[in-house]
């Protein structure tokens, strides 16, 4: 029998252990299922200025940056990091998403993980503390699962557009469109 389980980062409070590990498990789940598509595949955008896998992968990065550098540590983003960059470009809400820099996906991933271990170290620092930022006050746990949340909702958005890409790459190459 197969048993699947996380195990909860020793080195955390249990609550936020459990949810760090669920979101180490979440990514790793949501990776293999995007595997490796194209540099092509990664820029495509569903409809003009909609979200891309690049896009997505690179507002992922900038959210954990935001969120634990930035409303907790009040440590300013550096407008340089690339995936900064990117979502400083965007509005989500629009949506006006910009197409990516067009990199293999390994590209996007290295940002991504060096967003996330940045992430982890934060979040090792701090207890479930209260954070305010203007009107707002988070407790430590909640932000850490939001962006918990927010890896799965934005991991399987890529995923799906990267079967939607192969259907209408598939579609291109028989001449069907």
């Amino acid at each position: 029998m197969k048993r699947s389980d996380i195990e909860p980062d020793p080195a955390l409070p249990l609550d936020l252990g459990i949810l760090v590990a669920t979101w180490r498990d979440g990514t790793r789940e949501w990776r293999e299922n995007l595997g490796s598509p194209p540099p092509e595949a990664v820029t495509w955008q569903i409809y003009p200025n909609g979200p891309s896998i690049g896009g997505l992968i690179l507002h992922m990065a900038s959210c954990d940056r935001y969120w634990l550098q930035q409303f907790v540590e009040k440590v300013a983003l550096d407008q340089t990091d690339p995936a900064v960059a990117y979502d400083s470009s965007m509005d989500q809400y629009i949506p006006n998403w910009p197409v990516p820099p067009v990199e293999p996906i390994t590209w996007y991933f290295d940002i991504l993980d060096r967003a996330r271990e940045a992430a982890f170290a934060m979040i090792a620092r701090h207890g479930d503390s209260l954070s305010e930022h203007g009107e707002y006050h988070e407790t430590y746990r909640w932000i850490v699962a939001h962006l918990v949340e927010h890896d799965s909702y934005h991991g399987g958005q890529s995923v799906l557009l990267h079967e939607a890409w192969k259907q209408i790459a598939a579609q291109d190459s028989r001449g069907d469109r």
